[in-house]
C-alpha cells in the first residue's frame, strides 16, 4: 500500500477531491504569506531582522506539517479503501470454500447411499425402472438444495440416470474414466464440460460408487453445484453501491465468474501476483485488491481467488466527510500516534504564530514602525485560515480513520453470521435427509423391532458420524419417543429411555413433509453433557406416517467458537468475537471475550432490535466500560431461515475496549 501510493501520489490526489483542495489551499496561502512578509520586509526597515526570520521558521513549521498532513490525509483514504476492498475479497473466497468442502462431504456420502448402490449394482438385463431412483435424487437435492443436477455412470462411464432429465450430455468427459479407476475419494472440477454443455462452467464433484463387500467400483456419482448462482448470490450481498466489480477467479487469476461481465468477462486474465494495484480494462482503470483461500479444515479447494475492482471514480465518490460518526470521533481512543500527533503539532504551531505576532506588535511599538501592524494582522488571519483547514483536515482525518476501522469490524460480523447461517444450513439438510435412509424408515415401521435391528441403525450412525465429525452424536428414536439406536457407545446408556423434551423431539410428530425440520432452544443439555447446544431433528416417515425421529447433537462449543476465531484471527489486536440471541444471551465467545457461553449482557437497542441483516458499528457502554462494537444480525442462507418456518435470530458481534492503541501507553 506504502509503495503504491508513493509511486502514484499524484494520481490519487487527483481521486480523493477533498485532498487536493486542502492542499491546494494550503498552497495559494503560503504563497499569500510569501507576498506579505516581502511587502513588509521592503515597507518595515526598522523591524528587527529576527522577527522576520521568526516569521519564516514558523512558515517553515507549518509547511512541514502540511506535508505530513498531506500524505496522512492521502494513507487513510487509501487505507479505508484498502481495508474495506480486502474484507469483500477475503468473504469472496472464504465463503465459497466452506460451502464446497461441505459438497466434498456430500458427494462421499451419497456415494455410499443403498438405493443407489443397488440401482448400479443391478446386473439383470430388463429395462431398469429409473423413477424410483431420479425421485431419490430429487429428494437429495430438494434437501441440499445448492446442486442442479446428480448423475450416475455405470462401470464403463455410461450415463444410467440423471436428476436434470431435460439437459443434454453432448460427449464424455475424461474425468469419468479417472474417477472409475477408483483411486480417488472424490474429484473436483470447474471448467467447461460436455456433461453439462447448456453452461460455459460446471462445478462439478464426483465420487466413485464401490460394492461395499468387495470394493469393486461400480460406477460414478457426479453433483453438480450452482456456482454462478451462488456467486451472484454472494455479489448481491456485498454490494455496496460503490461500483466494485467482485470476481472469484482461479489460481492462475482466470476470470471463474464475475459480477460484471460487460467490464470483466469469464476467462478474462489478472495479474494477481500482487494485491493492491493498479490495472487497466478498456480505457477505464481499477484499483485491485486480490485474496487467496485460508482453506478450511484442510480444504482449499482448487486454490480460487477472490477479487475486487474498484473504479478510480468510485474511490473519489468515497464519503470522505461523514459526519455520521462525528460523536464517535471525539470519544475513540484508538487513534494512531502519528494522527494525535498531527493535532497536537497544529496547535503549537498555532500558538508560536500568535507569539510572533504579539513580539511583533511590541517591536513594532519600539520601533515606530506603524506600517508593520497591517502585515502582522495579515499573517495572523492567513495563520488562522491554515488553523482551520488544518482543523478540518484533521477531523476529516479521523473520521476516515474511525469508518476504517468501523469497515473492517463489520465486515468481519457479516462474516461470521453468515458463516454461521450457511453452516447450520447444512444440518437442517443433514437431519432430513439421514432421516429418508430405508433401513431406518423400514425398521421403525415395524411394531417391534430386534436387538439386530438396532445394531443395524447404530452402524449406519456410527458410520455417518464418523464422516459428519460436528456431531457429537446421532440417535433415532421410536413413535413413542424411546431412544433405539445410538451413533457412539458413550451415548449407549441413553437406548431404552425416553429422549429428553429439551431436546425438540417433541415437534417431530407433529411435522407434514420430509422438507420439515425442527430444532431445539439452545439451552443446556444432558446429551451435550450438559453444556449448552442444538439438536437437529426431523421426522422418520413410512407411507405419510411419522414413526419416530432422528436427533443430531450438533458440537456447539468448539465449532462456533472456531467459526469466530477463523474470523477475528485468533489473537488479534484484542477483538474479540460474540454470537447472542437478540436478548444478550451469550452462544458462543473467543477466549479473549469478558463473557462465555450462557451468560447474558445487555445490548444496546441498535443492535438487539435490528432488523434481519441489519449491521453497523460504533462505541457503546456494557456495564459502564466502552466498547468498540461492530454487529451483524442473521438474514438466513437461501431457503434456511428465510422460508422454511424456522426462527431463530443470531447477532455476531466484533469488538474491543475503547482504550489507546498499544504503541500510544
Amino acid at each position: 500500500m506504502e509503495a503504491l501510493l508513493k509511486n502514484n501520489k499524484s494520481q490519487f490526489l487527483d481521486i480523493f477531491t477533498t485532498v487536493s483542495g486542502h492542499k491546494s489551499n494550503l498552497v495559494s496561502l503560503n504563497s499569500w504569506w510569501d507576498k506579505v512578509a516581502l511587502v513588509g520586509k521592503i515597507n518595515s526597515l526598522n523591524v528587527p531582522q529576527s522577527l522576520l526570520s521568526n516569521m519564516l521558521e514558523t512558515k517553515a513549521e507549518f509547511s512541514e506539517l502540511q506535508e505530513i498532513l498531506i500524505e496522512n490525509l492521502l494513507s487513510e483514504n487509501m487505507q479505508q479503501c484498502g481495508v474495506k476492498n480486502q474484507a469483500v475479497a477475503q468473504t469472496l473466497i472464504d465463503i465459497p470454500v466452506r460451502n464446497l468442502f461441505e459438497r466434498t462431504a456430500d458427494v462421499g456420502f451419497l456415494a455410499t447411499d443403498a438405493d443407489i448402490l443397488a440401482f448400479l449394482s443391478d446386473s439383470t438385463d430388463h429395462v431398469p425402472d429409473t423413477s424410483a431412483i431420479v425421485k431419490r435424487l430429487t429428494e437429495y437435492a430438494a434437501k441440499y438444495s445448492v446442486y442442479d443436477d446428480i448423475m450416475l455412470f455405470d462401470e464403463t462411464g455410461q450415463l444410467k440416470v440423471q436428476m436434470d432429465t431435460g439437459a443434454d450430455i453432448s460427449g464424455d468427459d475424461p474425468v469419468i474414466a479417472e474417477v472409475l479407476t477408483g483411486e480417488h475419494e472424490y474429484l473436483e472440477i470447474c471448467r467447461y464440460s460436455p456433461l453439462r454443455p447448456a453452461f460455459p462452467l460446471s462445478s462439478l464433484f464426483l465420487s466413485p460408487v464401490k460394492d461395499p463387500e468387495t470394493q469393486r467400483v461400480t460406477g460414478v456419482l457426479c453433483m453438480s453445484f450452482k456456482l454462478e448462482g451462488e456467486m451472484r448470490s454472494l455479489f448481491a450481498d456485498l454490494d455496496d453501491g460503490s461500483g466494485a466489480i467482485m470476481a472469484l477467479l482461479d489460481k492462475q487469476g482466470n476470470t471463474l465468474v464475475s459480477a460484471d461481465e460487460t467490464v470483466l468477462p469469464r476467462g478474462t486474465a489478472l495479474n494477481v501476483n500482487r494485491s493492491n494495484q493498479i490495472i487497466t480494462l478498456g480505457k477505464h482503470e481499477f484499483y485491485c485488491t486480490v485474496a487467496r483461500t485460508r482453506g478450511y479444515q484442510g480444504y482449499a479447494g482448487l486454490g480460487w481467488q477472490g477479487c475486487v475492482l474498484l473504479p478510480f471514480a468510485s474511490m473519489s465518490a468515497h464519503p470522505e466527510n461523514s459526519e455520521e460518526n462525528s460523536d464517535d470521533v471525539q470519544r475513540w481512543q484508538g487513534f494512531s500516534p502519528a494522527l494525535s500527533n498531527i493535532r497536537h503539532k497544529a496547535k503549537i504551531v498555532t500558538e508560536d504564530l500568535d507569539l510572533v505576532v504579539l513580539n511583533g506588535r511590541i517591536a513594532a511599538a519600539r520601533s515606530d514602525a506603524d506600517e508593520f501592524i497591517p502585515i502582522l494582522e495579515e499573517i495572523r488571519q492567513i495563520g488562522r485560515q491554515m488553523q482551520s483547514i488544518f482543523t478540518d483536515s484533521v477531523s476529516q482525518l479521523m473520521n476516515t480513520a474511525l469508518n476504517t476501522h468501523y469497515d473492517g469490524l463489520v465486515f468481519q460480523a457479516a462474516l461470521a453470521i453468515d458463516i454461521m447461517d450457511r453452516n447450520l444450513y447444512e444440518r437442517a439438510n443433514d437431519c432430513r435427509w439421514w432421516a429418508l435412509t430405508g433401513l431406518f424408515q423400514s425398521v421403525l415401521n415395524k411394531r417391534r423391532s430386534s436387538p439386530d435391528d438396532a445394531a443395524a441403525m447404530a452402524d449406519v450412525l456410527s458410520y455417518i458420524n464418523d464422516l459428519y465429525t460436528v456431531y457429537t452424536g446421532l440417535y433415532i428414536y421410536d413413535r413413542n419417543g424411546k431412544v433405539v439406536a445410538v451413533s457412539r457407545p458413550a451415548m449407549k446408556a441413553l437406548e431404552g429411555t425416553t429422549v429428553y423434551a429439551d431436546t425438540g423431539a417433541g415437534q417431530v410428530f407433529n411435522l407434514k413433509s420430509s422438507q420439515q425440520f425442527c430444532v431445539s432452544e439452545f439451552v443446556p443439555c444432558d446429551y451435550y453433557e450438559s453444556k449448552y447446544t442444538y439438536i437437529y431433528n426431523a421426522a422418520i416417515t413410512k407411507d405419510g406416517q411419522v414413526n419416530g425421529g432422528i436427533g443430531l447433537v450438533f458440537d456447539s462449543g468448539p465449532e462456533f467458537k472456531q467459526m469466530l476465531e477463523d474470523v477475528t484471527g485468533g489473537e488479534n489486536d484484542g477483538i474479540f468475537g460474540l454470537y447472542t440471541d437478540r436478548n444478550g444471551h451469550v452462544i458462543s465467545a473467543t477466549d479473549n471475550a469478558k463473557w462465555k457461553t450462557g451468560d447474558r449482557i445487555t445490548l444496546p437497542d441498535i443492535i438487539s432490535k435490528g432488523g434481519n441483516g441489519h449491521k453497523g458499528a460504533g462505541i457503546y457502554k456494557i456495564n459502564g466500560v466502552e466498547y468498540i462494537l461492530a454487529f451483524a444480525v442473521s438474514k438466513g442462507y437461501r431457503e434456511y431461515k428465510t422460508s422454511d418456518g424456522y426462527h431463530n435470530d443470531v447477532i455476531a458481534i466484533m469488538g474491543e475496549p475503547n482504550q489507546p492503541v498499544k504503541s500510544q501507553q
